[in-house]
């Protein structure tokens, strides 16, 4: 890549050249037509983003963590993915975590700077990480370099890695996975906050959704493990015993707190007639896949 050569998300997209002059109306379309990319070239990244599933699956059911480090809203994309899985999938808060350039406050105000520090990147990485765990390094631009500067730490720390980014010639030396996303120039130049980072989030949706699925998380394509922390969640907790036990509301309101707030416990109490402590001790027979329980004789 030439030296002054602009990076494929800082190039002047043509298509909405005359921005400044268009009217409400046109700017929502032209916005639109610029999103569809995303989609599109999150379908094109399929095979890559595949690993990541397959790598951070193995990642999850060996005990170790996920990862996720970067800056700016590709750092903000990552903590917000992270936080997620909790409330989703029932993980711990330590099993999928971020790393934000710039610290906490950096989620909410912009910290000039902490993105060209690659030292501190490793620095913050390695007081995270463990050999085992799984690092994904999210840039849109693939050239931060608090981000490689942690993919590199995390390599020699004995982590695998992977690398999300909307570059073409991304730097990918510490990266075993390139999720190349080809969203292409943004609609306001530079703007990465737009369809690069919505392409960003949902590679990284694909990525912990596939990889919990492949965790025994989901049944179905039911969120069993959610954790009902309010009215919502409850509620929906009480639809899926019900669908899933064959039982009433009623039944199914009264099984999910004999089973701790449980949703696969309260499910296997009724489906195979057994006690709390019977129905804990069958899901970890099976790791926490309930479809391998209900089947099982």
């Amino acid at each position: 890549m030439k030296q002054n050569a602009p990076l494929s998300t800082e190039a002047v997209n043509p298509h909405t050249a005359r921005l400044d002059k268009s009217s409400a109306l046109q700017m929502a379309r032209l916005f639109n037509a610029e999103d569809t990319n995303a989609a599109r070239a999150v379908r094109q990244a399929a095979v890559a983003i595949a690993q990541a599933i397959e790598c951070a699956a193995e990642t999850f059911l060996a005990g170790h963590k996920i990862i996720f480090i970067g800056a700016g809203t590709s750092g903000r994309l990552g903590v917000l993915e992270a936080a997620e899985c909790v409330p989703t999938f029932g993980t711990k808060p330590s099993q999928i975590i971020a790393i934000m350039a710039g610290g906490k406050k950096a989620v909410f105000r912009s910290v000039e700077g902490a993105e060209d520090n690659a030292a501190q990147g490793g620095k913050d990485l390695l007081a995270k990480a463990h050999k085992g765990d799984f690092v994904l390094g999210l840039a849109a631009s693939g050239t931060t370099p608090y981000v490689l500067g942690a993919l590199h730490a995390a390599q020699k720390a004995g982590c695998r890695t992977a690398l999300v980014s909307c570059n073409p010639k991304a730097d990918i030396r510490h990266a075993s996975i390139f999720v190349y996303l080809p969203t292409g120039p943004e609609a306001l130049s530079g703007s990465t906050r737009m369809k690069a980072g919505s392409a960003t989030k949902m590679a990284l949706n694909a990525i912990t959704t596939g990889a919990m699925a492949r965790a025994g998380k989901i049944y179905g394509n039911l969120m069993v493990d959610v954790q009902p922390t309010n009215q919502k969640l409850v509620r929906r907790a009480v639809r899926l015993i019900s669908m899933i036990a064959q039982t009433d509301e009623q039944t199914a309101r009264k099984l999910l707190n004999a089973a701790g707030k449980n949703v696969k416990t309260a499910i296997v109490m009724h489906r195979k007639k057994l006690t709390l402590p019977q129905a804990e001790a069958l899901l970890k027979k099976h790791r926490g896949f309930l479809a391998e329980v209900l089947h099982d004789n």
